[in-house]
């Protein structure tokens, strides 16, 4: 029997090149035990020494670069992307926080007034059409330079003389660079979906030059049309009637529960100028979403203004942008299960560089195979549970489970993805009532870790390992 933890190490870190077979059967090891006991410490995940001594060895070894199962993983991305089409990818830049007591190992990642150290990242985030998340097409570690302290108008002076590929923006488009290599190799269409970071003249004209289908969220309120004119694209999308009205579900996001809101839409198309000088002007699509007015609500309105290289014909087309721009959550979401929720990659205590980026990147890919299980669960809940979980984790879950609501209650024979998940947040501490709504990363992660105790007892009692039972 195949265990499917196992197929998906394979598919996910199969194809690096490591040039020994001892390295990638390490590789794989790795991979399978942080599937199954989600964890950033590595003592937390390999609890026996021997693993544990080897996971170490391998994880500072020279010879096992991160670009070579990266790579493995973003072309099994790549893979699962043939025949959907188009793929939204959001990019984004977030910074993993480390312990670093000397300030020698890692570079800092926070403000010049709250220095904090640890490493950069720029991830793509590749997401089929219907939500479902497909995994990393790209990820970037880098340590940011020391800098001396300077004013902040010094600073911005600095910042302005610099190249660009000198800039952390250059960054968002290596990554799209990159993403649309290895989609179109793949015979996928990439649209690529970026935050307000974006709007930056040089990210901007880059992805023009991509000629990918690209959604940038606004910063700034420009001005359009030739030099002479004073008017900014809000001025013109106010003037233009509301092209339709939709209804759209936020998510929970920290202390703010889910909640549904209607929002108008309108859309232009503008020459829309990205510098003071009025020299470099672009013909792009504009889109402003804006919530309609809540009546005692005292939150701000949602409000985006995004802009587009994708026609907007009738309301069809800009619901579609409305679309991908929502698509830019999953990585938010794949963001906190990789860093501070299921796989706490920040608790990594590692020595170096390389160390960290070689099992943040295999904690990456696990932290996509919750997103992708929670995601299961919560869109397809009536597909079989087999989908994503073994035979034996099923076999255990019900043996646990069994347990917990006694032998006299009946337990489905065929179990589905969306039960099978909430037994399995529940092992984690979900409580399932109304109130708490749907299984999170963290309380799946964790229910993973008890069904990987209960799975190891199962096998050795098959395989005669499991101690004799005490008498009486």
């Amino acid at each position: 029997m195949t265990s499917k933890v196992r197929a998906w190490a394979m598919e996910q870190f199969g194809a690096a090149d490591l040039g020994d077979v001892r390295r990638k059967r390490r590789l794989l090891e790795m991979a399978e035990g942080a599937a199954r006991r989600p964890a950033g410490k590595v003592s937390a995940v390999f609890t026996r020494s021997k693993e544990r001594e080897g996971a170490y060895d391998f994880l500072e070894s020279p010879h096992a670069p991160t670009a070579a199962f990266a790579e493995s993983m973003f072309m099994a991305t790549a893979f699962r992307a043939r025949g959907e089409g188009a793929i939204y990818v959001p990019i984004d830049l977030t910074s993993l926080s480390l312990t670093d007591l000397e300030e020698e190992k890692f570079g800092p990642i926070g403000s010049p007034n709250r220095p904090v150290r640890g490493l950069m990242v720029a991830n793509a985030f590749a997401v089929a059409m219907d939500g479902v998340p497909l995994g990393l097409i790209d990820q970037q570690y880098w340590m940011r330079d020391e800098t001396e302290t300077l004013a902040k108008n010094q600073r911005t002076e600095r910042n302005r003389r610099r190249p660009f590929e000198d800039k952390q923006g250059s960054r968002f488009t290596s990554a799209a660079e990159n993403t649309v290599r290895r989609l179109q190799e793949a015979g996928a269409v990439p649209w690529v979906i970026i935050d307000r970071e974006a709007d930056n003249r040089d990210i901007i004209f880059r992805l023009m030059e991509l000629k990918c289908a690209f959604t940038v969220r606004a910063s700034w309120d420009r001005k359009i049309g030739d030099a002479d004119s004073t008017i900014t694209i809000r001025d013109q999308l106010a003037s233009e009637p509301i092209l339709c009205t939709t209804e759209v579900t936020l998510p929970r996001n920290g202390k703010r529960p889910a909640r549904t809101v209607m929002l108008d839409v309108r859309a232009t198309r503008a020459a829309i100028r990205f510098d003071r000088y009025n020299q470099a002007s672009l013909e792009l699509f504009a889109v402003l979403v804006r919530e309609k007015g809540r009546r005692g609500d005292k939150r701000e309105p949602l409000d985006w203004l995004l802009y587009t290289n994708v026609p907007i014909l009738d309301a069809d087309a800009a619901l579609k942008i409305v679309a991908a721009y929502r698509a830019r959550w999953r990585i938010e979401e794949f963001h906190r299960t990789w860093k501070s929720g299921a796989c706490n990659v920040e608790t990594a205590q590692l020595r170096s560089f390389d160390a960290v980026a070689k099992w943040a990147t295999i904690l990456s890919a696990v932290a996509t195979r919750i997103e992708r299980l929670k995601y299961l669960a919560r869109n397809e809940p009536l597909a079989p549970a087999t989908i994503e979980l073994e035979p034996i984790e099923i076999e255990a879950l019900l043996v646990e489970r069994q347990a917990r609501v006694g032998r006299d209650v009946k337990l489905p024979k065929k179990l589905k993805i969306g039960v099978a998940t909430a037994w399995i947040a529940e092992m984690g501490g979900w409580m399932g009532e109304k109130t708490s709504g749907p299984p999170g990363s963290v309380t799946i992660a964790r229910g993973l870790q008890v069904l990987a105790i209960y799975t190891r007892a199962l096998v050795d009692v098959r395989t005669g390992k499991a101690p004799p039972t005490p008498p009486g």
